[in-house]
């Protein structure tokens, strides 16, 4: 996190003047590298005549801690990345793109490393019935192809009769 200059300060304050609010929000994020929501509330601040303040930075034991990424990793082998890229955010107090980024790294340090589902496994199967361990779909599958057969059954008789 970097701090705001008086001329990055006046940038905001410029764009915040013409009604730009969304060229604010990014510039306020990109100066100080913050999440959407962090962002939208200072350049709210701004509006309302708050005086421009640099966020402290975020201070987590976690951040780069190896038990975070064994978690991570542990959600990612399990293909539940929006639950890492959650974990990761929580954790770090950071943005969501921030947050996927981070874990979109981990993911591809794994599949480098030989994490070979990861790299090759399908998050939804090909397989419509692997799920399905009661028989259900297949089941009505079978149903609805014995109904069709009945129905072209009788449209044969029918036609057959009237000829």
């Amino acid at each position: 996190m970097s701090e705001i200059s008086a001329n990055q300060e006046q940038q905001l304050r410029e764009l915040v003047a013409k009604g730009n609010k969304i060229a604010a929000v990014k510039l306020y994020r990109e100066i100080t590298n913050v999440g959407l929501k962090e962002a939208k509330e200072a350049v709210e601040g701004i509006m309302s005549g708050v005086p421009v303040v640099t966020p402290a930075p975020v201070q987590s034991g976690l951040q780069n801690d190896a038990l975070l990424e064994d978690r991570i990793k542990r959600f990612l082998a399990e293909r539940k990345k929006i639950e890492a890229v959650k974990l990761y955010r929580e954790t770090n107090q950071c943005g969501l793109k921030e947050a996927k980024d981070a874990v979109d790294h981990i993911q591809a340090e794994m599949r480098r490393d030989g994490y070979s589902n990861i790299a090759t496994a399908p998050a939804i199967s090909n397989d419509p019935f692997a799920e399905d361990a009661a028989g259900y779909r297949a089941r009505l599958i079978v149903s609805v192809v014995l109904v069709v057969l009945i129905i072209l059954a009788g449209a044969f008789f029918i036609l057959r009769g009237s000829f």
